[in-house]
């Protein structure tokens, strides 16, 4: 941010006491104390539903059902209970975690935290949806994609429906799962047990380290590593008597996590005081071999956090990095200013009225006639496969390879689009891959950076805030899932809720599979059926020709072919206000076209794709020419991306089109190219 670096580890302040922002309470469901059993007692079925306070109602009628059945019932909100012990208490203490989904959990941090934590605590969960014109996306649909179970809310019949689904699913999981002994009866749960008054230091910095007495190390050895850098940062150990917190002073909130921490109650209040001014939270483990589990864990639950235990640990090169360096790059971007939710929307409601007040002066009836937006969310979306053509060269076609550092990596700058918003990078694939083949996995994303394929993993800042939010995004924008099998992929949690996610959102695959014998549930042999799969046991492979073609190449050109036939994957990522105001424009635009009779949606001349004449993005162009004639020493290629065939996908974003395009030779150069590229 600018601002001049602190030389002190440890500033002393004065003192400010403060009282500790308390959410409003929102009544609770009515329900019986006496309901609501000891965790302890084995017989005890515990069903949490977690809701946003807009979808409260909902959620007592579910509750009051549910424990006319005789079976324990809590509700939980953004907003109660409110201490973060309480709230982590409740999910360890339920059996299946029930959440009814709407546009408002999807964008309520406290809503999402919850889910998260139930998702790391491998809670069953049981998806309720509530409304007919949102599709969760996000950490929220990648999460549900892994449901027990997804329940559609229409009218009073569908409640007894729901009720009776998850009384069957919780049964059916409790004959496999039990709960932890050493959870709270939340009769018993104190949830006052927050700070009433606040020791609020006054130091003002760009990076707060809060650490306890165990992790003062760490938090001084991270302080004097990042000194190099131009942000302000301060350092200040909680543990201490009349220890002071400027929390609300810093923009990025950086908690040295340790046993220590998780006990003091200064630390919990300080990181509470974090999430209610919502600051940019970077967490490091400072112990080997541990993780918090309860408030803590809640706090963290989706988080990208970092692992640094001494000199040692900070500095140990992995693969053309470090960790310190990656604390680094993620503080930087977390200092980075971006609009609130409530100030990106202002921009792009500014804009859509803009465009409606456009549509409204051209149509002679307003508004236009309406038509249903309604989505069905129990259905996935279904990918377009395609028949790849077979390899062939008839010359020479070498395999090449470059590599790739990040020596001088900085922060990247924010993406905004033409209102500034941020925008979803339209991506050819992702990598799904699991930790343990990051050799084999960096060295093909290297190839494929080389050959131009628009291409996202988890590395060099790609994580960032929300793991799940990250992957789930990556996920979205992408148009084929590129999925380095292997044994320990199918056996790892969030590989497997990254395929599933894949799935529901109807993406293609391209199949490496990185070892002999893997076998396969059958929910994934139908889903990758039909899709090209390869073995690639070790980067060498790679390398071998298949009828004169690096395999690599052949891989290459299958993630285009497939990227192109995909269609688009919109994401609705916004408030029922803003949904409003796009489905009218969208209505507004179809209306326009009937009156003028200028077709609104177009076949692309280039990729073939259906295209809306008002948004032509997502199409691809070669940037260079195209060498050969057949007759050369070298195989016919595009020299931007070596692909072999004239009409062969382009390499570079550009707009649809449907004008006439003709081949177009260089008789001087001997090349060739597309009139319009």
């Amino acid at each position: 941010m600018g601002c001049a670096v602190s030389n002190n580890n440890v500033v002393t302040t004065s003192t400010h006491v403060i009282p500790v922002p308390i959410a409003s309470n929102t009544k609770m469901s009515n329900i019986d104390a006496s309901h609501i059993s000891t965790a302890s007692n084995k017989h005890t079925t515990n069903i949490l539903i977690a809701s946003h306070t807009t979808q409260q109602t909902i959620s007592e009628t579910l509750a009051q059902k549910i424990v006319d059945q005789c079976l324990s019932c809590y509700l939980l909100n953004e907003t109660t209970p409110q201490s973060l012990s309480a709230r982590a208490n409740a999910i360890q203490w339920c059996d299946v975690f029930v959440v009814v989904v709407s546009r408002f959990y999807q964008r309520t941090p406290f809503c999402m935290e919850a889910l998260n934590y139930a998702k790391d605590r491998h809670k069953p969960i049981i998806a309720i949806l509530a409304e007919c014109t949102f599709r969760p996306y996000g950490a929220l649909g990648a999460i549900l994609a892994s449901a027990i179970r997804s329940i559609v809310l229409s009218d009073d019949a569908s409640f007894l429906h729901a009720v009776s689904e998850i009384i069957a699913s919780t049964r059916t999981e409790m004959i496999t799962n039990k709960n932890p002994l050493n959870v709270t009866d939340l009769s018993q749960i104190n949830d006052n047990d927050m700070m009433h008054t606040f020791p609020q230091g006054s130091s003002t910095c760009t990076v707060l380290i809060c650490t306890a007495d165990d992790g003062d190390f760490v938090g001084r050895l991270i302080h004097e590593s990042l000194l190099n850098t131009q942000l302000s940062l301060i350092v200040e150990n909680l543990s201490k008597p009349d220890a002071t917190c400027s929390v609300t002073q810093c923009t990025v909130f950086m908690p040295i996590l340790t046993p220590q921490l998780e006990q003091t109650p200064l630390c919990r209040a300080a990181l509470e005081q974090a999430r209610f001014h919502c600051k940019q939270i970077v967490p490091v483990i400072a112990v080997e071999k541990w993780r918090p589990e309860g408030w803590l864990g809640l706090i963290i639950a989706g988080r990208v956090f970092f692992r640094i235990f001494d000199q040692e640990t900070a500095n140990k090169p992995f693969y053309d990095s470090n960790p310190i360096t990656n604390l680094r790059v993620a503080t930087e971007i977390a200092c980075q200013p971006f609009p609130s939710e409530t100030e990106r929307e202002a921009i792009e409601k500014n804009a859509l009225q803009i465009e409606l007040d456009i549509c409204k002066s051209k149509l002679s009836i307003w508004p236009p006639k309406r038509k249903s937006h309604v989505i069905n969310s129990m259905k996935a979306r279904q990918p377009v496969r395609v028949q790849l053509q077979e390899p062939h060269a008839d010359s020479y076609f070498e395999h090449t390879h470059h590599s790739i550092t990040r020596i001088t990596f900085k922060a990247p700058p924010a993406i905004v689009d033409q209102y500034g918003l941020p925008k979803r990078k339209l991506l050819d694939c992702m990598i799904s891959y699991q930790w343990g083949k990051q050799n084999l996995v960096r060295e093909i994303y290297e190839d494929l950076r080389m050959r131009n394929v628009e291409t996202w993993f988890d590395i060099w800042g790609s994580m960032q805030g929300s793991t799940n939010d990250a992957m789930a995004t990556g996920v979205e924008c992408a148009k084929v899932i590129l999925v380095f099998l292997s044994k320990k992929y199918i056996e790892s949690t969030n590989c497997r809720l990254e395929l599933q996610y894949s799935v529901q959102r109807g993406k293609a695959f391209v199949i490496l599979h990185t070892e002999p014998n893997i076998a396969l549930q059958q929910w994934i042999l139908e889903a990758i059926e039909g899709f090209p799969q390869y073995d690639v046991y070790s980067y060498d492979v790679l390398k071998q020709l298949i009828n004169g073609v690096p395999m690599i190449d052949v891989i290459v050109q299958a993630v285009r072919s497939l990227a192109q036939a995909q269609p688009p994957d919109p994401v609705d990522d916004c408030s029922a206000e803003i949904f409003e105001l796009r489905s009218l424009l969208d209505d507004a635009r179809d209306a326009l076209s009937a009156e003028t009779g200028e077709m609104r949606y177009r076949t692309c001349t280039r990729c073939g794709q259906q295209y809306d004449n008002y948004l032509k993005n997502g199409c691809k162009k070669h940037s260079a020419y195209y060498l050969g004639g057949g007759s050369g020493l070298l195989e016919d290629q595009w020299v931007c991306c070596r692909q072999q065939t004239t009409d062969s996908p382009g390499c570079t974003s550009c707009e649809h089109i449907d004008q006439p395009r003709v081949f177009v030779e260089d008789p001087y150069y001997g090349t060739s190219t597309w009139k319009p590229a």
